[in-house]
């Protein structure tokens, strides 16, 4: 099977017996919304000049001067394979596995206001997002082959498995702009996380045939916590400089898991609670002006994965990301780099703009077993029509990842190493659509509100 990590690798653990197991299958990343920034490869902290700005660095929204209602969707599709794995002793191979998964979600809505309090513009905001959509789809056949005699016989393993759910923010943000060059800013965000993870495992001994053994989990999960982000912006005619501040959530985390087996006894269902603590996060970004009709842009991220615990009276306290305890987790610290650049072809009434740019975004999670890296490289590509009133933009991404690892293709044993080692592939293709809306006729609608209150 090929073992994953979700938001939370809970159900995983308890299926596979060993958290060695564990897959990313979830970039886990905390980019912002928006297609013109998708466009670019994720590289915003230092533009941030429209109605997502929030959601990169909460600070631009000092930039904005009409108020702007922003909506975004993302279409994205997963595929993952596993090949060339051999069980630890190399008595027996198993056959390459493939799964893929499609899915088109709401992903941003926001309204934000611009105003002058104290002879300062400022600017508020309210958004929600989905910062993890948690949607995965497995149904997958593996065979164990035996290599020499003393192998034991082939076997059938079938895997299906399914996550619905999501991990979404609720924020309220503001900007001030102290300056005409600097701006401050900062959002409350409210984590709101359900999801529900099955999971089942059959074997089928294929010589001779026999009957299959099969085991199932069933947990449904919830979060619920806040952190802060706080930014800062200074702006230039041909260039501006962003700084990004996540401070780390504390959240409570409630469950419950079912377990269905074919053995003489299931345990009973249990009760999971505990607290989640995802880490900070700190961003730096540039962006160059080098001409009036271009822009380009380079971000460096630092996320504290090492620091991501997850506390349950299950688990105990373990790293969020590998299941294994602080002290002992292979879970290591990143630093992403995003760039991107945008031409602006302008036509009377309107403006094409033409986006491209590459990253880089290595993930905190490593097989504990293999201890190689997790590193997606991704690349970019972005258009739209842009009006002084409207804007939609379209943003499109390729992201993949090649690594060893190791994994439990089979029902759990009491073993605490994995029973395999190999390689695994991720493909991802994610396309984001932006609508953003500017009210350019305030005038009118202070009018309206007038007549309504």
């Amino acid at each position: 099977m090929l073992a994953r990590v979700g938001a939370l690798p809970l159900a995983g653990l308890l299926l596979s017996g060993t958290p060695a197991s564990a897959q990313v299958d979830i970039i886990f990343s905390r980019t912002g919304s928006g297609a013109r920034a998708a466009g670019m490869a994720n590289a915003f902290i230092a533009i941030s000049d429209d109605g997502t700005a929030a959601s990169w660095n909460p600070a631009g929204l000092g930039q904005l001067r009409k108020p702007e209602l922003s909506l975004v969707s993302t279409t994205s599709e997963v595929r993952y394979r596993a090949e060339g794995f051999r069980t630890r002793d190399d008595l027996s191979i198993f056959t390459p596995l493939e799964t893929s998964y499609r899915d088109t979600y709401p992903d941003f809505a926001s309204l934000a206001a611009p105003v002058t309090l104290w002879g300062k513009p400022v600017t508020f905001q309210a958004a929600w997002r989905t910062l993890y959509a948690l949607d995965y789809r497995e149904n997958v056949s593996t065979t164990r082959e035996p290599q020499v005699p003393e192998a034991p016989p082939p076997l059938r393993i079938d895997t299906n498995a399914d996550v619905h759910g999501s991990v979404d923010l609720v924020s309220l943000a503001g900007a001030v702009k102290l300056t005409s060059h600097l701006a401050l800013g900062g959002s409350y965000n409210l984590w709101l996380g359900d999801w529900i993870e099955e999971r089942a495992v059959a074997e089928t001994p294929l010589a001779p045939p026999g009957p299959s053994s099969f085991v199932a989990v069933t947990q449904e999960n919830r979060v619920r916590g806040d952190n802060l982000s706080l930014g800062l912006m200074l702006t230039y005619p041909r260039w501006s400089v962003g700084l990004l501040h996540q401070s780390p959530l504390r959240s409570d985390f409630t469950g419950r898991f079912a377990t269905v087996t074919t053995a003489a006894t299931a345990p009973p269902p249990q009760d999971i609670e505990g607290r989640l603590l995802f880490p900070r996060s700190f961003g730096v970004g540039g962006a160059w002006r080098p001409a009036p009709l271009w822009t380009v842009a380079l971000d460096l991220t630092a996320d504290e994965w090492r620091e991501a615990v997850l506390d349950t009276n299950v688990t105990g306290e373990i790293n969020l990301l590998d299941g294994l305890p602080p002290d002992r987790t292979s879970t290591r610290n990143t630093i992403s780099v995003n760039a991107g650049a945008e031409h602006l072809f302008v036509r009377e009434g309107f403006v094409i703009p033409l986006r491209f740019g590459a990253a880089y975004e290595p993930q905190g999670w490593r097989s504990p077993y293999t201890r190689d890296p997790v590193d997606f490289v991704m690349l970019a590509l972005g258009t739209g029509y842009n009006t002084n009133s409207l804007k939609f933009d379209a943003g499109f991404q390729m992201r993949w990842a090649n690594y060893l690892s190791a994994g439990n293709f089979s029902i759990p044993s009491n073993s605490p190493l994995p029973v395999a080692v190999g390689e695994r592939s991720t493909r991802e293709w994610r396309l984001k659509l932006s609508v953003i809306v500017r009210l350019t006729d305030t005038d009118k609608l202070r009018d309206v509100v007038r007549k309504v209150f």
